[in-house]
């Protein structure tokens, strides 16, 4: 189970599929551009060997379009590698990279429509955010990042500096906070290989059914984590997709 939504051809054929959240090539990896003192040092956290493209525009029955809102997650497991978003070391996150597709005009109005917020309208937006395993399933959230609009991201591998970097510690760990939607979700890969954690209840891990009505009420609960010192369940895994993201950090 991915944990998505899918927007049309696929939300009608599938109706397991719910909302979920998205990789940079290598080139992008290999010069990262960080506006800081210690930024040819700068450790990438997500990087694998294989990196799959981002889902949408394309819809078919095999490959719908799917795009991610309204969660707080990070992967456990991407291209084979466990907890790739885990730090290892002290240090500063200084920078953090997304790789977004470009959906159609339809397929952006279905998510918008979706998980539409009062303050970020019907956007895609995102943010970084530091957290740390508690007990259980539970996680506190340490720090986070202001709140990208990526409206003019949509179809680039977007990088983005922070202005104020964020201290991270040995054993936290870098998630994707998306408060509206967002398109940087592979879904339909190896079940196996990859394997994602969100900050849903375990009831609301995806839509009851593929109507309409249950795929509102889902996005209507589904919240991500954003209130800095909170501690939130979560409650829900998804398989066979990932979260297309990165994090740079420097030590020290």
């Amino acid at each position: 189970m991915t944990g998505t939504i899918e927007s049309t051809t696929g939300r009608r054929h599938r109706a397991r599929h719910a909302l979920a959240f998205a990789a940079l090539c290598a080139a992008l990896i290999g010069v990262v551009a960080v506006s800081s003192a210690g930024a040819k040092q700068a450790k990438v956290l997500g990087k694998t060997k294989h990196t799959p493209a981002p889902d949408c525009p394309k819809d078919t029955n095999q490959r719908p379009c799917e795009g991610i809102g309204s969660v707080t997650g990070f992967p456990l497991v991407a291209d084979g590698q466990k907890r790739p978003m885990n730090v290892h070391h002290d240090g500063k996150l200084v920078a953090w990279a997304i790789d977004l597709s470009r959906p159609k005009k339809s397929q952006r109005n279905f998510f918008g429509s979706l998980f539409k917020s009062g303050r970020y309208g019907k956007a895609p937006t995102a943010r970084i955010a530091v957290i740390k395993h508690k007990a259980g399933p539970k996680y506190k959230l340490l720090r986070e990042s202001p709140v990208v609009k990526l409206s003019g991201s949509l179809g680039h591998k977007e990088l983005f500096t922070l202005d104020r970097p964020l201290s991270v510690h040995k054993g936290q760990i870098v998630a994707l906070t998306v408060p509206t939607w967002a398109s940087n979700f592979a879904s339909h890969i190896s079940r196996h290989k990859n394997r994602w954690r969100g900050s849903r209840s375990r009831k609301n891990c995806s839509p009851k059914s593929s109507d309409i009505n249950d795929i509102r009420a889902f996005a209507r609960k589904s919240r991500p984590q954003q209130k800095v010192g909170s501690v939130r369940r979560y409650g829900c895994d998804y398989t066979s997709a990932r979260l297309l993201y990165w994090a740079y950090y420097v030590r020290g």
